[in-house]
């Protein structure tokens, strides 16, 4: 069966995720008969995504991240279990943004995000410009990468979450601490980290009235070895977002990836979705883990709580490690909260 088409890693499943625990249990036939409704008004969602109820919650959250989409299949999966719910969807049809929409077609009422988008930018170069600089880059000063714990063939990644009191918590800071955590990390394992750069996911649309449509794009940061958050903020201000990436139906983008798939991509991507509005008491995001280190963190605040993630390929770590790696991410989070208060 012939997958479903997109740019960037060939490997990997472009299936990204949002966890809600939800303030009380919906009516199963309700979220379904909403869903199927929104898949009728945005064809981009694919065939209508039915509703699974799973004994074992962990196991499907594993299958929705892992399982790569195919031709002819939802491109939204749904799972519900008393009062939690999970969406998760492929990345070509929708943002993190659009998941959040998604979250309120499944709620039946508007959701809002504070993300503010890039609207008002346009991308510093065409894609074929920047394509010849990121193949130049691969090949001749590729980005770090987080050292891996193992050199395995497990496919997948591993989920991992942290929920810390409501913290204020944006793109500038979340990417300083993804920094700090590459430089810690690889430290500790007698590992230089070298050229660091983040990949910050960014919709080219804010989050007041979130639509379940693809808006994405990257901002991204070449980070010097003295890069502090002050200056992250002022790159962050200042980049262009990245041009548009072909499909994998694309040969030429079929064969560099072939050919550079080790060396392509950035040290880490970090996304934000920002403070969102909705009748949830918890939510989790997980974003897309590709890249040359195959690292993810996700970000998203609701009520009380800011719930921090990691998405790690299980190939290069295994459980534990990618538990260390969120615990040190928190770390220097709450460390640098506390130096600017």
């Amino acid at each position: 069966m012939v997958t479903v088409a997109f740019f960037g890693d060939p490997a990997a499943s472009w299936s990204i995720m949002l966890e809600a625990r939800l303030r009380e249990a919906p009516d199963p036939a309700a979220v379904a008969a909403r869903l199927s409704r929104a898949s009728e008004d945005f064809p981009n969602l694919g065939p209508a995504a039915s509703v699974c109820r799973p004994s074992d919650w962990d196991a499907a959250r594993t299958e929705f991240a892992d399982n790569r989409y195919h031709e002819g299949d939802p491109l939204v999966r749904v799972a519900l279990a008393g009062d939690d719910l999970m969406i998760a969807a492929h990345h070509g049809a929708v943002d993190g943004l659009g998941l959040v929409a998604l979250l309120g077609i499944a709620l039946g009422e508007p959701v809002r995000s504070s993300a503010t988008g890039v609207a008002q930018r346009r991308p510093g170069r065409p894609y074929l410009l920047n394509t010849l600089d990121r193949v130049r880059e691969a090949v001749c000063t590729p980005p770090a990468r987080i050292q891996p714990a193992l050199r395995g063939t497990e496919p997948g990644d591993h989920l991992v979450s942290r929920t810390l009191p409501n913290t204020k918590l944006g793109s500038a800071r979340l990417t300083s601490a993804a920094l700090d955590t590459t430089r810690r990390w690889n430290a500790a394992r007698g590992v230089p980290h070298g050229r660091v750069v983040a990949a910050v996911g960014a919709s080219w649309r804010g989050g007041a009235e979130p639509r379940p449509e693809v808006g994405s794009t990257l901002l991204r940061l070449r980070l010097p070895a003295r890069t502090d958050e002050d200056d992250v903020r002022v790159l962050l201000a200042n980049a262009a977002p990245e041009a548009d990436f072909p499909s994998e139906r694309n040969p030429l983008a079929q064969l560099g990836m072939r050919l550079l798939a080790s060396r392509l991509g950035s040290t880490f991507l970090v996304s934000n979705l920002g403070v969102v509005e909705a009748s949830v008491s918890a939510l989790r995001f997980f974003p897309a883990a590709t890249g040359r280190s195959g690292v993810a963190f996700g970000v998203v605040t609701t009520g009380e709580a800011t719930t921090v993630t990691v998405r790690a390929r299980r190939r290069d770590f295994d459980a534990t490690a990618a538990a260390e790696l969120l615990d040190l991410l928190c770390d220097a989070v709450l460390t640098g909260h506390e130096a600017r208060r």
